[in-house]
């Protein structure tokens, strides 16, 4: 999934506006993947609770209404006013790039519900131990993305930001349906009976107590893009800004992504004290050898061969790229930690000590921020500052209230 920005950045620094396209491109995804947040924890909320016939029946009818939500909410948002306001007034982007990530936006309207539905019944196969069809999906994903953005390239006129859009929603849409497809043996084997649970059946309220706590926390969380592209959009080149660490940040998405999956690892494999040390040990090591990449890349120069060829980014926007990927090489490994705390939370169904812990990383995000703004600091270093002092604060709160779980006994519990 992580290979998605990459592509689409090529296939912008290829076309013509490079950098008013390449500038858009975060902005594009930072209000896109802002609008999906309520979708994106339904992987850890169906992965946690789908057990029998009655839960999984309750959270289907959740998860459509949900759908329903986000993709009215994206259609109200790029068809109305309410776009100029959040892009070019809160955001404070220039005009003529809000208008490049707005014909994207338009375009990914579907992609919400897709995305949410596709999460859903991959919480299910991991659940039931299914991961193989994940993969299998995801390579269709990227194969579609691929060969949509490659053909369209070759054979239109479309505007570049255009063309990353349409390749986005068909490799979406494609893996979508595929996991649709190969989920259907594992839910009828394992909910065509109806089963009990010690805890009862699953009601809307309790469904709803778990999972929007961990829905406000994402939301909360996705706001490091929009609000980080707001302060590089106030830096004293914000067009080059934007574009260079866009660029960094489609090649340091592949080295975060490989942590994202580790929450569910935690909440399937969690059997309390007796396995918690590997869990640790293995999630800390992925994220250290990501981050070493990451060193290794940005000390030798390599990632800017990345940059210049494989992204084909114009020299300016290459040396703003290696300037903040560089920076930004301890991310996964916090992403790695954070990620195996909030994993062994919800495994206790402690969602709202992610909330808090979110709420922290707001305040230290913003207040970076303001400092780097008032202080001129380059678009590298206030980018990754801001990112980096946020997540080690959403860290530290998650890390306390592990230390009060465990304070408490509750870590004894087996998921």
């Amino acid at each position: 999934m992580g290979l998605d920005g990459p592509v689409c950045e090529s296939v912008i620094n290829r076309l013509q506006s490079p950098e008013i396209n390449a500038a858009a491109w975060p902005i594009l995804m930072a209000i896109a993947i802002w609008i999906e947040s309520p979708v994106i924890d339904l992987l850890s909320t169906s992965t946690t609770l789908a057990k029998d016939r009655q839960r999984y029946e309750q959270i289907s009818r959740f998860v459509l209404y949900l759908l329903l939500w986000v993709t009215v909410a994206h259609a109200a948002i790029v068809l109305s006013p309410i776009y100029g306001l959040i892009a070019e007034g809160l955001m404070g982007v220039k005009p003529e790039v809000a208008a490049a990530a707005r014909s994207g936006l338009i375009i990914l309207i579907p992609w919400s519900a897709l995305i949410g539905w596709r999460r859903y019944l991959q919480g299910i196969l991991i659940r039931h131990g299914q991961t193989r069809p994940i993969g299998v999906g995801t390579t269709a994903r990227v194969a579609a993305l691929i060969i949509t953005a490659a053909s369209l390239y070759w054979f239109t006129n479309l505007p570049s930001i255009v063309i990353a859009a349409c390749a986005l929603l068909l490799g979406v849409a494609i893996e979508s349906g595929l996991i649709h497809w190969l989920s259907r043996d594992v839910i009828a084997r394992h909910f065509t009976l109806q089963s009990d649970t010690a805890d009862g059946p699953l009601t809307m309220k309790r469904l709803a107590a778990f999972h929007f706590p961990l829905t406000a926390t994402t939301m909360i969380n996705l706001l490091i893009m929009p609000l980080v592209s707001a302060g590089l959009a106030r830096t004293e080149r914000p067009v080059l800004a934007l574009a260079g660490c866009g660029v960094a940040g489609a090649i340091l998405f592949l080295h975060r992504a490989v942590t994202f999956c580790i929450p569910e690892v935690v909440i399937t494999l969690y059997r309390g004290e007796s396995n918690v040390a590997k869990l640790r040990n293995f999630s800390l090591g992925v994220g250290a050898i990501s981050s070493a990449l990451i060193l290794v890349l940005g000390l030798t120069g390599l990632d800017r061969i990345l940059f210049s060829q494989l992204i084909e980014a114009k020299p300016p926007i290459t040396e703003v790229a290696h300037s903040c990927y560089l920076l930004s090489a301890a991310v996964p490994f916090v992403d790695a930690a954070q990620a195996y705390v909030r994993g062994v939370l919800t495994a206790h169904h402690l969602t709202v000590s992610r909330l808090v812990a979110v709420l922290g990383m707001l305040v230290v995000l913003i207040g970076v921020l303001v400092i780097g703004v008032t202080f001129r600091w380059s678009g590298p270093v206030l980018g990754a500052t801001a990112v980096t002092s946020a997540l080690l604060a959403e860290l530290a709160v998650l890390s306390l209230a592990w230390r009060k779980v465990r304070a408490s006994g509750q870590h004894l519990l087996t998921n």
